[in-house]
């Protein structure tokens, strides 16, 4: 791997920018790559707009801004029209059925349309799992981080007495695809 982009995109309060975090630290922690993260927030931070752009590689980055998105994963239309700039014509893009509903053209984009944030509420009851629900499915989609080490490194992150809906969430992740 020289280099790998995600994106990220929701509205505030949904923990897409804790999910861009969680993906950074298995990836140098457990697998000894490099990554960073650039996270973006509108002064409205709960409600607002959000992204957070990882970028993960074998060698040192160089250039720290993604120009060139891998993999983007949006939960909502408003952040979804922000932030699809600069996502490759044949990138894996995942969107929640309910709450992205204007495409637009979608290039040749590898497109998975999935309730998400519905999915977490009524499987989970809280959406406060969209971070490792959303990770699981990055997870899944690119192997751009081994299954193993996420869920290892979930365990030692989660709180303490929530390991097992953390788990659940990783589980419900990798269903929805």
């Amino acid at each position: 791997m020289d280099r790998y982009e995600i994106r990220l995109g929701a509205v505030g309060g949904q923990g897409i920018i804790t999910a861009g975090a969680l993906l950074v630290d298995i990836a140098v922690e457990k697998e000894g790559k490099h990554a960073l993260e650039s996270p973006t927030y509108t002064a409205t931070v709960r409600g607002g707009p959000t992204k957070v752009d990882v970028i993960l590689s074998d060698e040192k980055i160089i250039f720290p801004q993604a120009s060139k998105i891998d993999f983007f994963l949006c939960t909502y239309q408003k952040p979804f029209d922000l932030y699809r700039n600069r996502v490759k014509d044949d990138a894996i893009v995942v969107v929640d059925s309910n709450l992205v509903p204007d495409l637009g053209d979608t290039k040749n984009w590898k497109l998975y349309k999935i309730p998400l944030i519905h999915e977490i509420k009524k499987q989970l009851g809280n959406i406060v799992f969209t971070s490792v629900v959303t990770l699981a499915i990055t997870q899944k989609l690119t192997n751009i981080i081994d299954y193993d080490n996420m869920v290892d490194f979930v365990k030692e992150w989660a709180p303490k007495g929530t390991a097992e809906p953390n788990m659940k969430a990783i589980d419900l992740g990798r269903d929805l695809v």
